[in-house]
């Protein structure tokens, strides 16, 4: 009797003390984490006050704007529906972020529905480097406690589809990028923040190898650099920083096509800069001094596209349309194509066929994932159809809408949401 009861009261207060004990980790990362929804939205902190930007980021003034309370590239919003406003809230990837241009694709839709009579509150919740199980999560964890009487849902055809076998699933992962999809989240969200972004556990940490300090400035300072000395400059940054396994013969070579177009983009002039930076770099390299089986045009494309994939992809977005139902409130998704549908865009990478390559099967997912919806009673938009054939719509290194691209989406949503009723 006695041995049970202390085995009893041995249990009773190890429960305790870890109760305790992770409690007190949980305050302690309170001091740390950003509040919510913050911390529910992005693996760092927001950035509310101007950047001070190095070259060649400051030919763009828009770069340094603040982001929210929130962490979003948008003004300052409230939890609750301003009263008798129709909120429509944006989710995505950078194609709605859309720090290239000098507004994001919600602010424009929203400038756009307020010249046409039909204001309304456009919520920018589009972060880089993220997937359409992190949308899942943003929607159901953030957007549906904004109470919108829209939910817009972006997914690019270029880096959105899911790996085969990670389709939605209900089993939590025990740490998380998006809290609501971990274990840890749900019980402590603010010290499951803490360890993604202190460990760099996030799709946007693990997405791009890193370079040296201000890489940006040194591959644009080789760029701006006297006639004669940019390739030189340009190819011994990439040997010594990105790709050492590398010949300079093999990288000037490279570098070197279509007279040095892809560097000489990032040179002076336009007023839309573009900018070459070091992951983009490692990109042009990789795939184009590989030996691995590629797509030789869009019709063999269809060869090294896996169904999985799709069918992947396909599940989150349904389960999001499921979530969005049972909230009463209507979704569309909208299907971004990657630059290809732009005559200008493709005739440019047309040097580096491998690398372009990707695009051929970016545009077969996009296909099928198209094909797949519409056996589906889901609302959605290929955004193909308004941008095919129409020139100068992406710019051509990062591969984002151009401010002519953003315009001619931002007037298809403004469509899309005259056609939704209000509630």
């Amino acid at each position: 009797m006695l041995l049970r009861k202390r085995l009893a009261f041995g249990v009773a207060y190890g429960l305790i003390l870890t109760i305790a004990t992770l409690a007190g980790i949980e305050i302690v990362a309170s001091f740390h984490a950003p509040p919510w929804p913050a911390r529910a939205l992005r693996v760092v902190e927001p950035t509310t006050a101007p950047t001070a930007l190095r070259e060649p980021f400051s030919r763009q003034p828009w770069l340094a704007e603040p982001q929210n309370a929130w962490g979003m590239r948008d003004r300052e919003r409230t939890v609750t529906k301003p009263t008798g406003m129709v909120r429509a809230v944006f989710v995505g990837d950078s194609f709605v972020e859309s720090r290239f241009t000098p507004q994001s694709l919600p602010a424009a839709v929203e400038r756009g529905m307020a010249a046409a009579g039909r204001p309304i509150e456009a919520i920018d919740l589009g972060i880089s480097a993220t997937g359409p199980r992190s949308y899942y999560y943003r929607i159901r964890d953030v957007a549906l406690a904004l109470s919108p009487d829209v939910l817009l849902l972006f997914v690019y055809a270029g880096n959105d589809f899911v790996v085969p076998h990670q389709g939605y699933s209900t089993w939590p992962r025990l740490v998380d990028e998006s809290p609501g999809g971990s274990i840890l989240g749900w019980v402590m969200p603010r010290t499951n923040w803490l360890l993604v972004n202190r460990l760099k556990l996030a799709e946007f940490f693990r997405g791009r190898p890193s370079g040296p300090p201000a890489e940006e400035a040194l591959i644009d300072e080789a760029v701006r650099a006297p006639d004669g000395e940019q390739l030189g400059r340009l190819v011994d940054h990439v040997r010594k920083h990105r790709a050492p396994h590398l010949s300079e013969a093999q990288i000037a070579e490279i570098l070197s096509r279509g007279g040095g177009r892809y560097w000489r983009a990032a040179g002076p002039g336009g007023e839309e800069h573009e900018y070459l930076l070091g992951w983009m770099l490692d990109i042009l390299m990789k795939w184009e001094t590989s030996n691995f089986d590629v797509a030789r045009d869009r019709q063999d494309a269809a060869r090294h596209v896996d169904d999985g994939e799709v069918e992947a992809t396909l599940s989150w977005i349904e389960a999001t349309d499921r979530l969005a139902s049972a909230h009463h409130v209507p979704l569309v998704v909208f299907l971004a194509p990657v630059g290809s549908v732009d005559p200008e865009y493709a005739a440019f990478w047309k040097p580096w066929p491998r690398a372009y390559s990707w695009a051929w099967l970016s545009d077969e997912r996009q296909s099928r994932l198209a094909a797949a919806l519409g056996r589906t009673k889901i609302r959605f938009v290929d955004l193909r159809q308004d941008l095919e054939g129409i020139a100068g719509t992406y710019r051509k290194l990062d591969g984002h809408w151009s401010r002519k691209g953003q315009a001619i989406v931002a007037e298809r949503v403004e469509r899309e949401l005259r056609l939704q009723p209000t509630r």
